[in-house]
């Protein structure tokens, strides 16, 4: 008789291959976004927003907070020996929700949300004011739920390569002034997230302005693509924001006042979905502020304009 575990092969809706290892281990294809075991050969670490007690950080025996998970993969990626500074660590969050307001971010490390309810991602409940700059950091499908009304996630200068992929963010009740700021920070890319009103408090509990690009001295190659983002102004670019070779592309908005205020005049602004509750005017200006050179496919929907596109069609009579 032959004892030799066979691994069992299946394949998802999407059609990749699946397959379970021994001792039922998922492993995942090479080249899948998420492998289980890491490919740097750095660092994996665990939290669990649901445990009352603290562990060592492995999947036995997890962190409790997200805060203990960065000081250990900050620590690791420090380390001299074998470059380990030039490897990528993960950090694993699953459980439903803590309080907890971050203000250091891991330094090549990406934080992954696995959740556990109904809402397919783990909810950190605060603000977020990063305090100093770490290179290399992403978000992958994380919820945040914003209290106070201040800024819920402030990005300083100097995090290159700053990254939310995916998960949602949420208001408090009162609203806040901005949802993501980020600051003199280059090749960002926020895809995918979605930034909508506090369903308990529709129509006060809304963002300022959803997505903030700030700074004087470093936004090149910037990318705001795929998002729904519901807030009183939808993105907006400071005009001395450098933020050349960056795009806002693929968005779908809901706004009050304008839906992208890109004031900088160097970022291509292109395949966006608008909707505003002010008068679009017929040359678009109540919902959208862009280098019209820069812009292309972009469609508007406001209080006196409907499926309108931006730039304006100029047809030659």
């Amino acid at each position: 008789m032959n004892n030799t575990y066979m691994p069992k092969v299946y394949r998802d809706q999407g059609g990749n291959r699946q397959v379970i290892g021994p001792g039922g281990t998922l492993l995942m294809e090479p080249g899948s976004f998420i492998q289980w075991a890491n490919p740097t050969g750095a660092a994996d670490y665990f939290v669990d927003l649901n445990v009352s007690a603290t562990g060592e950080g492995t999947l036995q025996d997890p962190f409790a907070t997200i805060a203990e998970a960065i000081t250990a993969s900050n620590t690791s990626i420090g380390l001299t020996a074998n470059r380990w500074w030039a490897r990528r660590n993960r950090i694993f969050v699953m459980g439903d929700g803590i309080d907890e307001d971050l203000t250091v971010l891991p330094e090549k490390c990406d934080i992954i949300g696995i959740g556990s309810d109904l809402v397919p991602y783990p909810r950190v409940i605060g603000h977020h004011t990063i305090a100093a700059a770490k290179v290399g950091c992403r978000f992958i499908n994380m919820g945040f739920q914003l209290d106070g009304t201040a800024v819920g996630i402030t990005i300083p200068a100097g995090c290159h390569g700053f990254q939310i992929l995916g998960g949602m963010l949420q208001p408090a009740a009162a609203g806040n002034t901005v949802g993501v700021q980020i600051t003199d920070s280059a090749l960002v890319k926020i895809q995918g997230f979605e930034i909508h009103q506090n369903p308990a408090a529709y129509g006060t509990g809304i963002c300022g302005v959803g997505i903030a690009i700030a700074g004087t001295a470093s936004n090149h190659q910037t990318l705001i693509d795929g998002c729904f983002i519901e807030a009183t102004e939808g993105i907006d670019v400071v005009a001395s924001a450098p933020a050349y070779g960056s795009r806002i592309q693929n968005n779908l908005i809901k706004a009050t006042a304008l839906c992208i205020d890109e004031n900088s005049d160097v970022v291509i602004v292109a395949w966006n979905e608008l909707i505003t509750a002010a008068n679009g005017n017929t040359d678009c200006a109540g919902a959208i502020d862009a280098n019209a050179a820069l812009a292309i496919g972009n469609r508007i929907t406001s209080a006196n304009t409907a499926n309108c596109p931006y730039p304006i069609v100029d047809i030659a009579q």
